[in-house]
């Protein structure tokens, strides 16, 4: 444990001193990987597919606030849309709108978790999403997470149902935009990720925020197993049992990134537990106080040993020290 604990102390120390590099890289790697995958998963229009668009558009990202990938991600999901179909185009304009607006209004600050929702999504490991923001974060970024979700089943729902945008023809767009349409209202499986995950991000929040003892280690197991049977129940009243091997290996993935979030961010010494209680003359005031764990820093010390110089003393001098006879000495 005490070498975790120094690991730790030295990756924090190493993100304080260079914490300009490193949330620069990871901005410019997240936005890498998004960009990645929109082309990749939809690619409708040939020009956004070089990668020279997505290397150069990760590489702007990076100096920009995090919400600079949010939107580049919808515009290009927009540009891959309106070379689809001008309907798949306006139903994804307005929904992008409204949950730009409502991202905006309660987590403007949340960008990260929306864009990592998605990317965990097409893994089919998103479970950590809302455990993670019910850990760290505060109900209004909860937003994000369902955001993220609604962008994914959006951007699947048209490469699923891409035949329905391909062969029908112009004049029926009446027909495309009813597609397209459905592929929102329709979508029994998104409608359940969104109440398991809303529903868990609550959960975590109410327990962590508790009083007792190992509240974010209860926290992360209940919210996990919580999420786990909400899914699993729901898959298998979806008929969706295909669904039921990605959900349990989502869940294992969780719980190993929830407990590293509780050693990095919360990581307590309940041996040491202390309760204070004190008074004004308003209110009596009970106060349970939990040392965090870590390691002391370790001063070096560097002695220096000379050798001891060598020193000579005559006769003379010798028998003036001592008060006697020189020639005792002999």
């Amino acid at each position: 444990m005490t070498g975790l604990l120094e690991i730790r102390e030295r990756l924090r120390n190493f993100y304080g001193k260079y914490e300009i590099y490193v949330v620069t890289g990871v901005k410019f790697v997240l936005g890498l990987i998004t960009f990645f995958l929109i082309n990749s998963q939809m690619g409708y229009m040939e020009r956004l597919n070089h990668p020279a668009v997505v290397l150069l558009s990760a590489l702007i990202c990076a100096f920009l606030p995090v919400n600079a990938i949010v939107v580049t991600a919808c515009g290009m999901i927009l540009l891959h849309l309106s070379a689809l179909a001008m309907e798949a185009f306006v139903l994804g304009l307005f929904l992008f709108l409204l949950l730009l607006y409502l991202y905006v209004r309660f987590a403007p600050k949340n960008g990260n978790i929306a864009i990592m929702t998605s990317i965990l999504c097409f893994f089919k490991i998103p479970q950590v999403m809302p455990v993670g923001t019910g850990l760290l974060r505060e109900p209004s970024s909860y937003l994000s997470v369902l955001c993220g979700v609604v962008v994914f089943f959006y951007v699947q729902g048209v490469k699923l149902n891409i035949v329905n945008f391909t062969s029908i023809e112009e004049a029926e767009g009446t027909a495309k935009f009813t597609a397209a349409l459905k592929m929102l209202t329709s979508n029994k499986e998104m409608y359940l990720v969104l109440v398991a995950f809303l529903m868990t991000s609550f959960l975590v929040y109410a327990i962590r925020r508790q009083s007792i003892n190992y509240a974010w280690r209860i926290a992360l197991l209940l919210g996990n197993l919580f999420q786990m049977i909400i899914l699993l129940v729901g898959y298998v009243l979806l008929g969706m049992p295909e669904k039921i091997v990605w959900v349990v290996l989502g869940t294992l993935v969780s719980v190993v990134i929830s407990l590293i979030l509780e050693f990095f961010f919360y990581n307590l010494d309940y041996s040491r537990v202390e309760r204070v209680q004190f008074e004004d003359d308003e209110y009596y005031y009970f106060v349970k106080a939990v040392p965090k764990v870590y390691v002391a820093r370790k001063d070096k010390r560097v002695k220096r040993i000379t050798p001891r110089k060598k020193t000579t003393v005559n006769r003379r001098e010798l028998a003036e020290e001592l008060d006697i006879d020189q020639d005792l000495l002999d």
